[in-house]
């Protein structure tokens, strides 16, 4: 297994154009990316980092900024992360999207899990899911990132299937980029899922790791832009 390629928190993202909030707390906001050339659609950007306080939306800037150059309107999502408290957690992203209106979700790593949740809102035209953790039953007993889906969840992911993507029909057009060198959420996640969810597109990388994923200047981004467009 090749070495985690973690440069992409090296990257400095400008600020957007714009912050929203939807509802009253610092993390309930919307940062928006404004396209300087016609806009292609709109994308709602849900970030990672297992859903902990720890890590927010800045890191996605990068990437967020490099969509908008491309044509597409980013909304990056900001939402809270309370150990224990995923309600609050995925009632941030309902309001979000009820705020952004038409979009495609992408979702990274654990925001590919919030993505893959988010598809039954009516806003959501489709979902494209990078490295998502879709199965929080495996990741619980696996004991992913030291009791991550544990923490998220605050009881064991048996308790809460409705918030386990394995778990639960996909509805709307959804498509999986996973990398085989991935060492965060095991590729193993989605070919799981997609044993279950034919219907579900799946693209897999070979010697691509989990952040590449989100990183723009990386051949994946060409990938990424790609499937965007079919979902128009």
């Amino acid at each position: 297994m090749s070495e985690e390629d973690r440069s992409v928190f090296d990257l400095v993202g400008r600020t957007g154009n714009s912050i929203t909030a939807y509802g009253p707390g610092p993390d309930q906001v919307i940062e928006l990316f404004k396209t300087p050339i016609p806009t292609i659609g709109d994308v709602a950007l849900i970030h990672g980092g297992y859903w902990r306080p720890e890590y927010d939306r800045v890191h996605l800037r990068p990437l967020a900024q490099a969509l908008a150059e491309q044509g597409w309107r980013t909304h990056l999502i900001e939402y809270r992360r309370i150990p224990g408290n995923p309600d609050a957690t995925l009632a941030d992203i309902k309001h979000a999207l009820d705020a952004i209106g038409d979009c495609t979700v992408i979702g990274h790593s654990a925001g590919g899990h919030l993505a893959l949740l988010a598809q039954s809102h009516e806003s959501v035209r489709a979902v494209l899911a990078l490295a998502p953790v879709s199965d929080l039953v495996t990741g619980d007993s696996e004991n992913y990132d030291d009791g991550a889906v544990r923490e998220f969840l605050g009881v064991p992911a048996n308790d809460r299937l409705d918030l386990n993507p394995q778990s639960n029909p996909a509805t709307k057009p959804i498509t999986i980029i996973h990398g085989v060198e991935d060492i965060r959420v095991p590729v193993s996640q989605s070919r799981t899922f997609m044993a279950s969810h034919d219907q579900v597109g799946y693209i897999e990388l070979e010697e691509t790791g989990h952040f590449e994923l989100i990183d723009p200047r990386h051949d994946t981004f060409l990938l990424l832009t790609n499937e965007l467009k079919k979902f128009l």
